[in-house]
């Protein structure tokens, strides 16, 4: 009986641990780059910095090297972060059915309407920048980042106000 309780106690915390995403301490610095392959209607910034520290209170920095990567400004980071924490508590495999469209997929919550087809975009907005072909790529963390950062864009443009898809 001990032994049976000693295997599923190593069990239960091998799968605690494979499943809860990695923590990247507080304050450290990352290295910006940005994607130039994308026409953003807005170009990095002139002041290029090579270090950025991330703010002490996020919730998941795991995700913020990425973020940068992808065209993410120091200055959305937070905001960023608080978003990626509300819609799926910082993992990329959430899929919340109940959204309309299909729902909403990973680490943003990116509804289906961005990457399904309309009369404006045949094949899906998304698709229109070849982020992506199909909704499900919208669990993995890079498309996912990248078309945030897009849908971000889009509605600031359209609306002033970048953070708008995200309104709870």
């Amino acid at each position: 009986m001990a032994r049976r309780l000693t295997v599923i106690f190593l069990i239960t915390i091998a799968a605690i641990w494979i499943l809860t995403p990695p923590r990247i301490p507080q304050g450290i610095v990352v290295s910006p780059i940005y994607v130039s392959e994308f026409s953003f209607d807005e170009s990095p910034p002139s002041t290029h910095k090579d270090r950025i520290v991330l703010p002490n209170d996020m919730l998941c920095p795991e995700w913020a090297q990425l973020a940068v990567s992808v065209g993410w400004r120091e200055q959305d980071l937070a905001m960023l972060d608080s978003v990626i924490h509300r819609e799926s508590r910082c993992f990329t495999w959430v899929h919340y059915g109940k959204d309309p469209n299909g729902g909403s997929y990973g680490l943003t919550q990116i509804n289906a309407y961005w990457c399904k087809p309309s009369q404006w975009y045949p094949m899906g907005y998304l698709q229109a920048f070849g982020v992506l072909e199909t909704c499900d790529e919208l669990y993995l963390p890079r498309t996912n980042l990248l078309s945030a950062r897009l849908i971000w864009l889009y509605s600031d443009r359209e609306h002033g106000d970048g953070w708008l898809p995200w309104q709870a």
